[in-house]
This record gives C-alpha cells, structure tokens and sequence, in this order.
C-alpha cells in the first residue's frame, strides 16, 4: 500500500465513528393507541393520522409499527387496558380526550401522550395551559366547550317550533357531564326547555328513549362521549324511529343515518396529530409543544334521513349547509 492509500485508509477510519454517530435512529418506533371507543367508530380516525404520518415520510411497517387498545365505550374496562398498553413500553401513545388521558396517566407520568380530540385539555388538568402545556401530554382540542351551544342554536333555527329538548348523555363520563351546564344555559337564552337523559350502558338506551316520550320531548341532543360514540347506530336507529329531529356531536352520527351534526372535522384532528407525533419522535418534549385547536368545522345534514321522518329544513338554514347527504 503505498502513502497515499494508507493516508486514504487511516482518513477512513477514523470518520467511521463520526459518520455513524450522524446517522439518524432507523430503529423500528411504537405508537401505541388507546381509544375508548371502538375500532370501527375509529378507523377514519387512525386512517387520517396514518395519512398524516405519512405525509412526513413515516411509513408503517416501515418506520414504526401501531399498537392499539379499544374499550369500547366500556370506560370501567379503560384503566386496565391503558396499564396493558403502558407495559408493553411504546415510544409515545396517541389517545382521543381527557378521560383517555388521565387513564394512562395513572399507569404512567412519564411516557409521552398526543391528544387529538381533548374538549378543555386546562379545565381538566392536562395542560397547564395552551401555549405550554407542560407535564407529558400534547395535543389538539375539538372545541366542545361552546360548541353545544352551536348545536342547539342550530337545532332552533332549523325547527324554529322547537321547544322541549332531550339531552342524552352519560353520568360516567366527566366530559360529557361538562355539557350538560353549559347546554342548560344555552337553552335558557334561547328559551328552550332541556331535560338531561342519562345512559352508560347499552341496556340504558331504549330506557332513556322511553323516558324523552314520556316527557314530551320534541328534539334530541346527543353529548360528546366514548359510550355514544361507540353507540352511535343504535342511538340514530332510536332517534330515527321517534321521529324527532336530532343534531349531533359528530359527522359520524349523519353518516350513520343521524339528521344534522355541527362539529370540527375529528379525522383532520388526527392527520394533524402525526406532526406531534414526528416531533416528539425526534426528541421534542410534549409539555413544550403547544395545544392547537381545530381549523375545519362543518355543518352536515342528511337530506334522506329528513325525508324518511317527515321533516323539512327551511331554504334559509340549506344554504349555510357544509354538505348534505342524500
């Protein structure tokens, strides 16, 4: 070998190290997932943040693999199942809102949470605040505060005739209880009368239905919430056989057959969560990363549903429609 060879060899060497040490970390990352709904109530969701992570060039399979938990609306079974998937030590866990979040915080206060749907992530103690949240969890919020208020003004302009509304929601479900102050005070402004119905189980339902007749209920409201969202079918099915207008949390209830909704976009919620997911994937600590708000809101209804009941929406409330199902 002659010196200029060796010169090349010994250069060689001793960059190695340095070139490995810039490589970037290509080992295999674990997203955990922990919903208290259902797989199915929640694939649009995880398809948006898998669209979302692959936006920024995280392929699963690839760069990371989804490990998921479902409680299906069952919030007792929520604990044990957050603890299983703590255990099973993935990278970061992406959840739905609070109620998730102070389950795995339970089982742990150091693995890093993104939140995409939280409904008062300060109010509920999992941030200090928005721009600075603090503590291990990150996110974004669906407005909820506020927004049934929306719903129910939305609801009166539609069906102007209006006047007794059966609010359905579950006691168990601290986010969902939030509501019912606040939807009790809208209906006040707009002289509308409200009666809570509660529901935590399925056998609750037709129970709770039965009991908005007997009551003299002309309209329903439904909360945000695991058990209803996971319940969703039943509950249209429900409402759609009182025939009764009805304005929901969720495009999904409208899609299911449900009449109106007024809601952020809860699939754009998630896509957008894959950007604090790739963030803290690269080493950026929760608590620094601000809490976001939704950016995409929409009023749908459907149109075949209205038919099927009897029911007209005014010309003057279409025209403000984000998009009708027909």
């Amino acid at each position: 070998m002659n010196r200029r060879d060796t010169a090349f060899a010994l250069l060689a060497l001793g960059a190695a190290p340095f070139a490995a040490l810039a490589q970037p970390d290509k080992r295999m990352r674990r997203v955990g997932v922990f919903i208290l709904t259902s797989a199915e109530h929640s694939a649009a969701w995880l398809a948006a943040f898998r669209a979302g992570m692959l936006e920024l060039r995280w392929a699963e399979g690839r760069d990371y693999v989804i490990d998921a938990r479902y409680a299906n609306g069952v919030a007792k079974a929520g604990p044990a199942l957050a603890a299983e998937l703590v255990a099973t030590r993935p990278d970061l866990v992406l959840t739905g809102a609070e109620q998730a979040v102070h389950m795995l915080a339970q089982a742990s206060k150091t693995l890093p949470v993104v939140f995409a749907i939280s409904k008062d992530p300060v109010g509920s103690g999992i941030a200090a605040s928005l721009p600075r949240p603090g503590g291990n969890a990150t996110g974004l919020t669906n407005l909820a505060t506020g927004r049934g208020a929306k719903r129910l003004q939305l609801l009166k302009d539609a069906f102007p005739r209006v006047a007794h509304v059966g609010f359905l929601f579950d006691p168990a479900d601290v986010g969902s209880v939030s509501q019912v102050k606040e939807i009790e005070e809208a209906a006040a402004r707009l002289r509308l009368r409200i009666t809570p119905l509660g529901f935590g189980q399925e056998g609750d339902i037709e129970p709770a239905f039965k009991r908005g007749g007997a009551i003299g209920a002309q309209a329903y409201m439904v909360a945000n919430g695991a058990f209803a969202s996971t319940h969703l079918r039943a509950i249209v099915d429900r409402i759609t056989r009182a025939r009764v207008p009805a304005v929901h949390s969720s495009s999904q209830y409208v899609e299911a057959g449900g009449l109106m909704s007024y809601s952020p976009s809860l699939p754009d919620n998630f896509r957008r969560a894959a950007a604090y997911v790739d963030k803290i994937l690269k080493g950026a600590k929760p608590g620094d990363l601000p809490v976001e708000q939704p950016t995409r809101f929409e009023l749908v209804v459907n149109l075949k549903t209205a038919k099927a009941i009897g029911l007209g929406f005014p010309q003057s409330f279409l025209v403000r429609v984000d998009r009708a199902i027909e």
